[in-house]
């Protein structure tokens, strides 16, 4: 029924990480993490201007620390970093798009996510279900 399975990921909960792991075993189908990362907003905004050379060092640093995050996040688990996606756009339509790309046929949300609200609105979750099912769990 289910193949592929994207996780739209909550960094700080390896609990609901290792829940979406159970929830991919028991339905036997390949588990995907996407994380949205929303970096471009940051960085680009008109009112701030970092130059160059210090804008890429800002970046480059939430990129190691996300980096850090990950590796804590996957030990222990069976998922390699190759079922890992770290995108970068607005989280709902990020996850969608990602879900699309993968041609998953469920995606799981934790109600911990802290964007868990910007996934859940009206508009996204009707694209949402227009490609696949979701779930959210807490």
């Amino acid at each position: 029924m289910y193949n592929k399975i994207l996780y739209a990921l909550d960094l700080d909960s390896k609990a609901h990480l290792q829940k979406a792991l159970a929830i991919a075993a028991q339905l036997n189908a390949q588990l995907y993490v996407g994380y949205a990362t929303h970096m471009g907003e940051d960085y680009t905004d008109d009112e701030i201007y970092f130059g160059k050379a210090d804008g890429d060092m800002l970046v480059d640093g939430k990129r190691k620390e996300l980096e850090a995050k990950l590796d804590v996040l996957l030990q222990g688990t069976e998922l390699s970093k190759e079922h890992v996606y770290v995108v970068d756009g607005p989280v709902g339509k990020a996850i969608d798009h990602l879900a699309q790309t993968l041609n998953t046929d469920l995606v799981l949300i934790a109600k911990s996510h802290r964007h868990f609200s910007l996934l859940i609105k009206p508009d996204t979750l009707i694209r949402y279900m227009s490609h696949y099912d979701l779930l959210s769990f807490n």
